[in-house]
């Protein structure tokens, strides 16, 4: 049985270890995680993992070992762990900007690394996950990867080259959402709606359009179509949203995460 190991205890890490919990993919006793103080596993504890202070422990504890601190923190974390990596483990990194090679370079020849990109819908098993292996990962290794992460959503195995894209359209996606259900919400209660029954609207119409274009195969903009009668409403808000550059600001908004996480790359390096 696989047994799942974390090192780090931010949002990511708690929002991973609630979905697997959440799915029965792995029991908490099969869950290790270790972070630089106990303050930051406080959140992790109520969960019933074990944790510990020591990150080599999480490592030779754990098949699957997933690194979830800031970029600036890998040199540092994988010289500590180096000693304690060995053939058997897969080192699974979720830091934007750390590529696969960076790592291989700090850790032993043997060293089974991939890297992968998520965002925090995870915790309901509703994520998006891109994942890319290196060079030790084996066929069985991917199969483990790919189930490991399909426990907690729509799973794709794709080049790394690609996973800087994927940063800006998925990963950070949730807050661009957010932002637009916010604005949504808004404008309900401006029309008299309560805030509740404003936003679980929003909220749902929005789900329900990502489940269409999800189970239909369609595009999107097909899809639009539809709902846009010829002189009705909804052509009238398209036409508005269009003449206020929504398209070309949610295009943008991808386009400044990309950049950003070419920084962090460069700072790594």
């Amino acid at each position: 049985m696989t047994t799942v190991g974390f090192i780090g205890a931010g949002k990511v890490t708690q929002a991973l270890v609630k979905g697997l919990l959440s799915s029965g993919a792995v029991t908490p006793s099969r869950i290790y995680a270790s972070s630089k103080t106990e303050m930051s596993l406080q959140k992790l504890k109520v969960f019933g993992v074990n944790t510990c202070l020591d990150n080599t422990w999480t490592v030779k504890n754990s098949n699957i070992t997933v690194l979830a601190v800031k970029p600036l923190v890998y040199p540092k974390i994988l010289h500590e762990i180096a000693p304690a990596v060995g053939p058997n483990n897969l080192i699974i990194s979720v830091a934007a900007g750390v590529t696969i090679k960076s790592i291989e370079q700090r850790l032993p020849h043997h060293a089974k690394v991939a890297r992968a990109m998520l965002n925090t819908a995870v915790q309901i098993r509703d994520g998006a996950i891109c994942y890319s292996t290196g060079r030790n990962v084996a066929d069985a290794d991917q199969e483990l990867i790919h189930r490991f992460f399909s426990s907690v959503g729509l799973t794709l195995e794709g080049e790394e080259k690609h996973l800087d894209a994927v940063v800006g359209l998925s990963g950070s996606a949730p807050a661009y959402f957010y932002l637009i259900l916010e604005a949504l919400s808004d404008a309900g209660v401006r029309h008299g709606l309560s805030r509740d029954v404003s936003t679980r609207h929003a909220s749902q119409a929005m789900l329900g359009a990502a489940r269409m274009v999800l189970e239909s195969g369609r595009h999107p903009g097909e899809l639009k179509d539809e709902v846009c009668s010829p002189g009705g409403v909804t052509i009238d808000a398209i036409y508005s949203m269009e003449k206020a550059g929504v398209r070309a600001a949610m295009m943008d908004a991808v386009d400044a995460c990309i950049r950003r996480n070419y920084e962090l790359a460069r700072l790594n390096e």
